[in-house]
């Protein structure tokens, strides 16, 4: 019995996909080169904003933005990125809310983003 149980297990595995080979290359992200976003650029962003202890206080899948209508270190940020770029910005409190945050942000606090730039409105 044990070893119809293991020529059975032996047979599954055969049936499944190869994973990728270890130093497979990773799947490419478009990234477009010809449009980049300037200080002024109308953006398209999804984005996710957490303190420094994780949590979470603002999150969008999609929203837009004028970026001189934003908070300093968001401008500098994704000023310069490529529709479909990734990055990670750090904002001190000096570049973003300072003393006086909305609801859900303490005073003086470090704001740290995972910003992806959809689009540029033209």
């Amino acid at each position: 019995m044990r070893t119809v149980s293991s020529l059975l297990l032996v047979l599954a595995l055969a049936a499944c996909e190869p994973a990728d080979p270890p130093g497979a290359p990773e799947a490419a992200v478009a990234v477009d080169t010809t449009h980049v976003a300037e200080p002024t650029s109308r953006v398209v962003v999804a984005y996710k904003g957490r303190l420094e202890d994780g949590s979470v206080f603002d999150e969008s899948e999609r929203a837009t933005f004028n970026l001189d209508q934003v908070i300093q270190g968001f401008q500098s940020g994704i000023t310069g990125m490529h529709v479909g770029e990734t990055k990670s910005l750090s904002v001190p409190p000096e570049e973003g809310y300072g003393a006086d945050p909305p609801p859900g942000i303490p005073p003086n606090a470090t704001l740290n983003f995972q910003v992806t730039l959809l689009d540029i409105v033209e």
